[in-house]
């Protein structure tokens, strides 16, 4: 089961995720109207969740992010993309995130960008990442550190 105080954070029409999944959509190759069965960008999400290792990040942080993203695997148009500090306000998206919460951030966009989250090869991870008990809070608390 998904809190409701979580979807409400997400799917908020001019809140961060959906600015954040817009963003995404705009600069990746995987361009609006996506084809119905193309999950490319949902798996390259869920995968990036996937491969961040926590010793890895820890030694990166020290890097600035866009460079670090690039070196965890990150394509150069999402590393853009989270590391934009115009479309968001003065700081950058992920500056200190913990790994954990980047993790989550990506995975919650998944529903954001995919075109059907009943076939998503990645909906087994977002469901267990949006069934946290904390979610919500989690997300608000991140939302209110970037302002």
């Amino acid at each position: 089961m998904i809190a409701g105080d979580a979807v409400a954070v997400v799917f908020d029409e001019n809140g961060f995720y959906v600015r954040l999944a817009n963003r995404v959509l705009e600069k990746s190759r995987w361009r609006m109207p996506i084809r119905r069965r193309n999950h490319g960008l949902c798996i390259c999400l869920n995968d990036l969740a996937k491969s961040l290792d926590p010793g890895t990040y820890a030694k990166l942080t020290q890097l600035p992010v866009r460079a670090g993203l690039l070196r965890l695997g990150f394509p150069p148009f999402l590393a853009e993309t989270l590391s934009a500090t115009t479309a968001f306000g003065v700081k950058q998206i992920l500056g200190a995130l913990p790994q954990a919460q980047l993790a989550k951030t990506l995975r919650v966009m998944i529903p954001l960008v995919c075109p059907d989250l009943d076939v998503c090869p990645a909906r087994a991870d977002v469901l267990r990442t949006c069934a946290a008990p904390a979610l919500g809070t989690e997300l608000k608390t991140l939302v209110a550190g970037l302002r």
